[in-house]
């Protein structure tokens, strides 16, 4: 258990695989309203994600500010475009960045599938300059399907969880006790950002003393963000719905968030630890 979850608790109260398609030269048709926000997941020469969220009105209006952001990123082999408010995905699912700039744009979209989360499709990467050619209705319908990745150049998709497209998402935290508790434990959650649903699993033991309530926390306030269910033997399991914008942020950043079991004894708290993933 962290140091800083130890230090707070006292205070805190109770209170390259996937199925390859071909664009047939029409835009998608999805039910589902176009996301608000489109995430850019810039690599970097250390190679990792610089994460930039622009609206999704940079696909319509690209002479404004942030269509020339998306335009940009949408030319730098590495980066990768997640459309909606998601986090980004690991480094390693994309080529090194390159300054050169790429023929082909890959199009992974997402089928909610477990066993081919993605279909992957290329067009030219021309389609980003001109939006009204063939292509470009093909790249402009998918950026308007949350889930979807859109990567510069010619790369594979996706073949497991990214946190995107429904796939389910575990985090975990080793429950140990504050000074002069005793106790341990541990809790598993699972996430679907698409359904806004939180699943967990809370075990802990040799407390001592009933447990009261079961929370998650945002470490940097100490706030409650997440109400789990708590049986007084330590032993609970059941799912919640919880706003997507505040799963991905656990999918994106789990260690500023920290499971707390209250009990009895130790109404602020007796076990608790980080999630991770």
């Amino acid at each position: 258990m962290s140091k800083r979850w130890t230090a707070l608790a006292a205070a805190v109260p109770v209170a390259v695989a996937g199925v390859v398609g071909v664009a047939e030269g029409k835009a998608p048709n999805h039910a589902t309203a176009a996301p608000e926000k489109v995430t850019i997941c810039h690599k970097t020469e250390s190679n990792t994600f610089r994460r930039i969220t622009v609206s999704s009105r940079a696909w319509t209006n690209p002479k404004s500010r942030s269509g020339k952001t998306l335009r940009g990123h949408m030319r730098h082999v590495g980066d990768a475009i997640v459309v909606g408010n998601e986090p980004c995905l690991s480094p390693s699912l994309t080529p090194q960045d390159s300054d050169e700039a790429p023929a082909k744009v890959t199009i992974c979209h997402a089928t909610h599938s477990k066993k081919n989360p993605y279909r992957r499709i290329t067009v030219s990467s021309r389609a980003v300059t001109n939006t009204q050619s063939q292509s470009g209705n093909v790249l402009r319908g998918h950026a308007r399907h949350e889930g979807d990745i859109l990567m510069p150049g010619t790369t594979a998709c996706p073949s497991g969880s990214t946190g995107q497209s429904g796939q389910a998402v575990q985090l975990s935290a080793n429950l140990a006790p504050v000074s002069g508790a005793a106790g341990s434990g541990n809790a598993t959650v699972t996430i679907r950002v698409p359904k806004s649903e939180l699943c967990f699993a809370l075990n802990v033991s040799n407390l001592g003393s009933p447990v009261t309530v079961a929370h998650i926390h945002r470490g940097s306030t100490t706030n409650v963000v997440v109400p789990l269910l708590a049986a007084p033997t330590g032993t609970s399991s059941g799912c919640v719905d919880v706003e997507k914008a505040l799963l991905r942020e656990l999918v994106a950043s789990p260690g500023a968030f920290y499971v707390n079991v209250h009990t009895d004894a130790f109404p602020n708290g007796q076990v608790g630890g980080d999630l991770s993933k």
